[in-house]
């Protein structure tokens, strides 16, 4: 059965700034790559859908089937919001692709990235723990699209489905993996470690597409400031693990990048392969 889904574009937007492209090399390190979480090569072989979203192509198409029928494709332009902190959440998204950033905020202080959304996800890890709402803005950081999904009939096919609560659950795990990972690296790492923890995460799920990220939202996901983000990069392009010429920053070497990471980077990609081998 070919699929359609309802196209829509009523999201909420947030102002841009300067930006910096990011654009992923393959040509140093595509063999090595092939033992980190690749998501989109990730993807079973009988799945159900179409979509790019690696939660909805691992569901049964009996899971599916609850899900189908409430999905809005929907674009996702950089800074959009997708949660407000503490309000009410509306609807959910699977991320087909693009990145979106969880923030952490506070009037007397600036904010942070504490999580990261990209294909291999969904949004709305409140609704999951049958919550409502969160205390983290969600917004996306690299511009994209997916599926929207409003929150009733979300929570009506978690109900509707022990299978399919269980797949939203190893999710959760993996996303809870992730924070907890962030917060070491944040408390344990170099700027120059977190940053290059945070290009290798994003070239998991960018698959190679350049990616525009203001410099703004780089010193608040090091939380850090600008000035500390320019030394970073230039560390790491010093050591000939990016390029970053002309606004672009291109990993050379992911490997050596992600000896760099060292124990800031791996460890929620291995939950992933654990928990959905």
């Amino acid at each position: 059965r070919h699929q359609t889904y309802k196209k829509s574009s009523r999201l909420p937007q947030v102002g841009s700034g300067v930006s910096v492209n990011i654009a992923f090399s393959r040509y140093h390190s595509l063999s090595d790559r092939e033992d980190v979480l690749r998501l989109t090569k990730s993807m079973p072989k009988t799945s159900p859908n179409r979509s790019q979203n690696q939660l909805l192509a691992r569901l049964s198409a009996r899971d599916f089937g609850l899900i189908e029928p409430h999905l809005e494709s929907v674009d996702l332009p950089l800074r959009r919001y997708l949660e407000h902190r503490n309000r009410e959440i509306e609807d959910v998204y699977f991320l087909e692709t693009g990145i979106a950033s969880v923030v952490a905020n506070a009037q007397t202080a600036r904010s942070i990235e504490v999580g990261l959304i990209g294909r291999e996800g969904v949004t709305g890890c409140a609704i999951i723990t049958g919550g409502g709402r969160s205390p983290h803005d969600t917004f996306m950081q690299v511009a994209g699209s997916g599926l929207r999904m409003e929150v009733a009939p979300f929570r009506e096919a978690i109900a509707q489905s022990a299978t399919l609560r269980d797949v939203l659950l190893k999710h959760l795990h993996c996303y809870i993996v992730q924070t907890a990972q962030t917060a070491f690296a944040n408390g344990r790492g170099k700027i120059e470690e977190r940053l290059a923890r945070w290009l290798l995460m994003a070239n998991d799920r960018l698959d190679g597409e350049e990616a525009p990220l203001t410099h703004e939202f780089l010193a608040m996901m090091l939380g850090v400031r600008r000035p500390g983000v320019t030394m970073a990069l230039k560390l790491l392009e010093q050591r000939g693990l990016i390029d970053t010429q002309r606004g672009v920053i291109v990993i050379l070497d992911r490997r050596g990048l992600e000896e760099h990471a060292g124990a800031f980077y791996g460890v929620p990609e291995g939950e992933w392969r654990r928990m959905f081998p």
